[in-house]
C-alpha cells in the first residue's frame, strides 16, 4: 500500500508543482538524468549483484520482445487505415510498443506482487524493455524523423548506458560480498527512483494538449494497456505457462503504461511533440484502472 501512495503523490505533486510553480518547460529533463543514469543503475547494481535468476528465464524475459512485435504490427497497420503521419505512428511505437517497466513497473509489482518479485521485474526491465528500447526503438524513431542512425550509434548508446553497465557489473561482481556501506548507499539511491520518475511525469502532464490528441491518446493506450498485453498473455496461456509466479510478474509488466524512456527519445527526434509526453503522462493515471484488473486475471 505504501508504494501506491507513493506513487500516487509524485504523480500529483508533478501536476501541483507544474500548475503553481514557475518551473521550466524543461524541468523532466533534468529529473530523467537522475532516474535514468542514476537512480535506476544503483538499484540494477544492488538486485543484480544478489538475485537468484529463475529456472524458466527466457519465457520471463521474452514477454517485452512479443509485446513489441505485436504492437508495431497493430500501430503500422491502424497508420495504414487512418492515413496517420509517419511521425505519429514513430511516436506511438517509441511510446506504447515498449511498457514501462522500471519507473511503473517495479512500484506496482511491489504493491500487487511483494517486494520479493523485484528481482524479477528488473531482469524484465533490463534484459528486456532495455535492451529494445536502446536498439530498435532508437532506429524506428530516426528512422520515422528522416534521420540517419548508424548500427555503431545504436551499438555505442547501448553499451554505454550506465543502467546496462550497473547490470553487468552486478552480476560480474556476484561472487564478492558488498560491504554493508555500499549496500545501503545503493538501496538510498535506488530508492529516489520511484518518486522522483513519477514527479517528472506529472510534470510532463497537460491535459490541454491531450484533448488535441485525444485520437492519438486512444489508440495508442488501447493497444499498450489492453490488447498488447492481452495478446501476450494469449500465447503464455496457450503454452500452459501461466501457473509460474515469475511469469505472472513478467506477464503483469507488460500490462504497464507507455515507456517514459521510449518518450523521450521520441522528443529527441521530435517525434509528433508533444504527443509521446502525452502517452506517458495520460497512461499513467489510466494504468491504475486496468492494472489491478490484469494482476486479478494472473493470479486468479
Amino acid at each position: 500500500m505504501s508504494a501506491l501512495v507513493v506513487l500516487i503523490v509524485g504523480l500529483v505533486a508533478g501536476v501541483v508543482v507544474r500548475r503553481r510553480e514557475r518551473v521550466p518547460d524543461n524541468a523532466h529533463q533534468v529529473i530523467n538524468v537522475w532516474v535514468l543514469d542514476i537512480a535506476l543503475p544503483a538499484l540494477a547494481l544492488r538486485v543484480l549483484h544478489s538475485v537468484k535468476f529463475p529456472a524458466n528465464l527466457l519465457l520471463v524475459v521474452a514477454g517485452p520482445y512479443l509485446l513489441f512485435a505485436f504492437s508495431i504490427a497493430m500501430f503500422l497497420g491502424i497508420g495504414r487505415v487512418l492515413h496517420l503521419r509517419r511521425d505519429v505512428v514513430g511516436a506511438l511505437i517509441a511510446t506504447a510498443a515498449v511498457a514501462n517497466t522500471s519507473f511503473v513497473g517495479i512500484p506496482m509489482v511491489t504493491v500487487f506482487f511483494g517486494a520479493g518479485s523485484v528481482p524479477v521485474a528488473l531482469l524484465v526491465d533490463q534484459l528486456g524493455s532495455f535492451v529494445i528500447v536502446g536498439t530498435v526503438v532508437i532506429a524506428v524513431a530516426a528512422t520515422a524523423s528522416g534521420a540517419g542512425v548508424t548500427p555503431w550509434d545504436v551499438v555505442r548508446r547501448l553499451l554505454s548506458a550506465p543502467a546496462l553497465i550497473a547490470l553487468l557489473s552486478g552480476l560480474a561482481l556476484r561472487p564478492v560480498d558488498f560491504p554493508d556501506w555500499l549496500t545501503q548507499a545503493l538501496t538510498t539511491l535506488g530508492s529516489t527512483l520511484t518518486p522522483l520518475a513519477l514527479f517528472s511525469i506529472g510534470l510532463q502532464l497537460r491535459i490541454d494538449a491531450a484533448r488535441v490528441w485525444r485520437r492519438e491518446i486512444a489508440i495508442g493506450l488501447m493497444v499498450k494497456l489492453v490488447v498488447g498485453p492481452a495478446l501476450v498473455f494469449g500465447v503464455y496461456a496457450l503454452a500452459g505457462a501461466l501457473g509460474d509466479h515469475s511469469v505472472q510478474v513478467a506477464l503483469f509488466e507488460t500490462a504497464m503504461p507507455p515507456m517514459v524512456a521510449g518518450a523521450m527519445i521520441a522528443a529527441r527526434y521530435k517525434l509528433a511533440t508533444p504527443l509521446p509526453s502525452m502517452m506517458v503522462g495520460v497512461g499513467v493515471p489510466v494504468s491504475l484502472l486496468t492494472l489491478p484488473v490484469w494482476s486479478w486475471i494472473l493470479q486468479r
